[in-house]
Parts: C-alpha cells; sequence; structure tokens
C-alpha cells in the first residue's frame, strides 16, 4: 500500500542539497516554510517540507520531501517508496543522492579555505565503489577526502 515513510538522514547543508538534488535534474522547490506534499493518492497525509521534489519531476504520483528537524539539525526525507523505488533506484538516498551531497560538501569546503591556502583545484578519480576528490592548492599543499 502507497503511503510516506520519513528516514533521518546525515544532510545538514541546505544550499548543497539543493546543489546536489539539481545536479541530479531533479528541480527541487525550496520553501522557507514548510509545504504540504502531495501523496499517491492527492492528500498530503499531514506530511509538509522545505525543499520538495514534485512526483511529476520523476513521473510519479507521490512527492519527495525534505523536512529540517529542529532536534536533530538534519534533514529528514520523506517519500513513497512504492513511488521512488521503481524510479529513482532503492539505493538512490543512501548511495545517489549522498555522493551528490558529499562532493557539494567537498566543493563547498575548497571554496572555503582557498581564503587561507590561494587557488584550489579539484582532481576526481573513482575506484569501484571509492570516489577520491583531490584538492591542490596554488602553494602545493593537498588536501585529499574520499568518499565511500
Amino acid at each position: 500500500m502507497s503511503h510516506f515513510s520519513k528516514v533521518t538522514t546525515k544532510l545538514t547543508n541546505r544550499e548543497c542539497l539543493v546543489q546536489a538534488l539539481t545536479l541530479l535534474n531533479l528541480s527541487p522547490q525550496v520553501h522557507e516554510k514548510a509545504r504540504p506534499l502531495k501523496g499517491y493518492y492527492g492528500s498530503s497525509q499531514g506530511q509538509s517540507a522545505e525543499i520538495i521534489v514534485r512526483g511529476s519531476t520523476i513521473k510519479a504520483r507521490a512527492d519527495i520531501g525534505f523536512k529540517w528537524n529542529q532536534v536533530s539539525q538534519v534533514y529528514d526525507v520523506i517519500h513513497d517508496s512504492y513511488e521512488t523505488n521503481p524510479r529513482l533506484g532503492k539505493d538512490f538516498f543512501t548511495h545517489s543522492l549522498m555522493l551528490a551531497y558529499g562532493q557539494r560538501m567537498v566543493r563547498a569546503k575548497a571554496f572555503e579555505l582557498q581564503e587561507q591556502f590561494g587557488e584550489c583545484a579539484i582532481a576526481e578519480s573513482t575506484n569501484g565503489t571509492v570516489q577520491t576528490l583531490r584538492l591542490i592548492f596554488a602553494g602545493h599543499q593537498q588536501q585529499q577526502y574520499t568518499r565511500r
């Protein structure tokens, strides 16, 4: 039976989350206050979110929402797995989205570190399930971040 489920994530940075969703061609809508989600049967089932991916974006009847959890200080994902899993894959939230989000977080950190270390280039490489982003600063210092 189709219904919304809430999943706690480790997503904390709104800007990086929106950029990751955009990178994945999901056209997120961003709102200051939570807006109702549209469920499979048309109602919101009492669910709302500040960041919404409309179901029509993935040819589904239910929206995907990212709601800020004030207590845990992370975004909760609100979605209907009967709709999202066949269209995005069952590992979308734990793999594809987290990979895109991680890349955006590393790029944001690199931009922040440029003030201290000078111009920064990012080299990417993938070996199996390990993606490495190497930050190379103008001062020839390197920092490496590995995302598994």
